[in-house]
């Protein structure tokens, strides 16, 4: 008769049990989930209730809604708040909230094609990338646009999206800021037209329907963009307001 190892026997049945604890474990977490959208959706049906993931907080889920608001949310719906987490460690208070939003928008920032950036690259190797927001009619995005020469000759390369400052439209009629912000875009040297309009020059041409602004304004409202310039470093953080050459170099750690 053969022997069965008790060692091999308890191991095979502690797997097993753990395989069906996990299994149960993921389907209360659905439940949770979906008893948590249900509760807001009751209140807030226009929204969208996305990234539903277990908080740092015990009891509590976050969750990001329309606009790229994180929400911190009770198990069964009934509280929540947005705002700044912070973790208690030895030394130092830690925007646990912050390092969730930077991790997400590395992310989004990996996933916009370069092709709809207007680009300056550094002048030989680039040594680092600013993301930056903008709108051409800002004063401060010009000033920064103004020393963009500077930047890339210390190696720093800026990649522009767009963020026309009062939104697209208001009252179905175009703003402005977007007209203006658009004609780079839809310009055939898009560099040129960038720098020109920048400068307070006037640029000809029609807004082109495939212009991605209306895409980067809803991304920067993503990010928690509120106005211009907006950097966004390689790490995903986000650094509001314009910036010296120099401040740059040291966000990005060149020497």
């Amino acid at each position: 008769m053969k022997l069965i190892n008790p060692v091999l026997t308890i191991a095979a049945s502690l797997a097993f049990f753990s395989l069906i604890s996990e299994a149960q474990e993921d389907v209360a977490i659905d439940v949770i989930e979906a008893q948590i959208v249900e509760k807001l959706k009751s209140v807030r049906p226009d929204l969208e209730y996305t990234e539903i993931t277990a908080a740092p907080i015990p009891g509590y889920y976050q969750m990001v809604i329309s606009g790229g608001t994180l929400l911190y949310v009770s198990e069964d719906g009934s509280h929540f708040f947005a705002g700044e987490l912070y973790h208690v460690e030895p030394g130092a208070f830690v925007n646990a909230t912050e390092a969730q939003r930077t991790s997400e928008r590395k992310q989004l920032l990996a996933d916009v094609d370069e092709e709809s950036m207007i680009i300056f690259p550094a002048v030989g190797e680039s040594k680092g990338i600013l993301t930056v927001f903008t709108d051409v009619t800002c004063g401060y995005c010009r000033k920064l646009h103004e020393q963009m020469a500077e930047m890339n000759e210390a190696g720093i390369e800026v990649h522009y999206l767009a963020y026309p400052r009062s939104g697209i439209e208001r009252d179905g009629v175009f703003t402005n800021e977007y007209t203006e912000t658009a004609k780079a875009w839809c310009a055939e040297d898009r560099n040129t037209a960038m720098t020109n309009l920048k400068a307070g020059q006037a640029v000809a041409g029609d807004i082109c329907e495939d212009n991605p602004v209306a895409d980067h304004y809803a991304l920067g409202r993503e990010f928690g963009v509120t106005g211009t310039p907006a950097i966004v470093l390689p790490d995903g953080s986000l650094n509001p307001g314009y910036r010296t050459t120099s401040d740059f170099l040291a966000l990005l750690g060149i020497e």
